[in-house]
Formats: structure tokens, C-alpha cells, sequence
């Protein structure tokens, strides 16, 4: 039997996409969330090379960094603080743990809960890590002057949920069945 062969029109390179929902060509490059993915990506990657050597990941840093500026936090909140999905959260919980980075007490009032906070040994790599982490920053943002940084900053929370912090938004997240 012979093999069917199939015509296809050759398609020229670099051919916009026209959707039909809309009216203006569609280029990926020029999509605002593939753009944010990229950068998301570069700096992740670039803050995994550089706290590689203390091993700590990118999430690990962003957990002790937000336990410290909290104080003694539950599973829960934590992640919504986060952002971060219930099982990511208790992984890293576990691993900082596990390596005595964070502690892990009883809540004083609601046995059922356990909040965490960072240790002696998770104190002493702050700054280190802080300071390494805002390096990464400097180099990955280098081409923006400083108020097109501010600008940047302004524009990324104000595509977070709002407040975050307030008790009512996580109890908001929480009636979603964000948790």
C-alpha cells in the first residue's frame, strides 16, 4: 500500500494570527501574561543559581522571608500569604523543618493548628539570603531605571488580591475554597 500523501499549503514565517473574537492580529510576543511568564521565569531561575549553594529554593526564601515579617503563622495562612497551594506550602514547611530552618508549636488556643516561625539557625541565613536575593533583583531589573521599577512595583500588587494581609481577605479566600 502506498502512503497517502497529504497536501498542505506552506504557511509563510511569522504569520500573525487573526482570532476570530477579535479584530487585531495576535502575536505572542507581545502577550502581557506569556511576557510576565518569561520574567517570572528568568528571575526564578536566577535566584534558584544563586541560593543553590546554601540550598534554598526560591519558595523556601519567599516562606522564611514572609514567617519573619509575620511572626508565628498557621499552615493555612501561610500559603494564602503566599500565595502558594496547601501542598506546596506544608512541603516546604516540612523541608524547613527538617532542616531546623523553622519551628513548628502548637497554637496556644486551637490544638487542631500548628504555627510555624523561624528558628535560630533560620535567623542567622537571613541576611544572607536577603542580601543575595536583592542582588538577583538589581541585575534582573537593571534596564528599568528607578521609577520605572517603582512603576513596575506599583502596576504587579495591583494585580494581587487586595489587601492580602487583612483578615478579611483571607477569610474571603478561605469561604472560595482557596485553601
Amino acid at each position: 500500500m502506498k502512503p497517502v500523501s497529504v497536501e498542505r499549503s506552506p504557511k509563510p514565517k511569522n504569520e500573525q494570527l487573526k482570532p476570530a473574537e477579535v479584530d487585531e492580529p495576535y502575536l505572542l510576543d507581545e502577550d502581557l501574561g506569556y511576557l510576565m511568564g518569561r520574567v517570572f521565569a528568568k528571575n526564578h531561575r536566577n535566584c534558584y543559581q544563586e541560593l543553590s549553594d546554601l540550598d534554598i529554593t526560591p519558595q523556601q526564601y519567599v516562606v522564611m522571608i514572609k514567617l519573619l515579617e509575620k511572626g508565628a503563622t498557621s499552615q493555612n495562612e501561610l500559603g494564602l500569604l503566599v500565595g502558594m497551594k496547601p501542598v506546596t506550602i506544608h512541603g516546604i514547611i516540612r523541608i524547613l523543618a527538617g532542616r531546623r530552618l523553622i519551628e513548628t508549636h502548637p497554637h496556644e488556643k486551637d490544638r487542631r493548628l500548628h504555627m510555624h516561625s523561624v528558628s535560630a539557625a533560620g535567623k542567622e541565613i537571613v541576611n544572607e539570603l536577603v542580601k543575595r536575593v536583592q542582588k538577583v533583583g538589581i541585575k534582573n531589573f537593571a534596564p528599568l531605571n528607578p521609577t520605572e521599577q517603582e512603576t513596575l512595583r506599583h502596576i504587579l500588587k495591583k494585580l494581587l488580591p487586595q489587601d492580602i494581609d487583612s483578615q478579611n481577605t483571607i477569610e474571603f479566600l478561605t469561604r472560595k475554597n482557596h485553601v
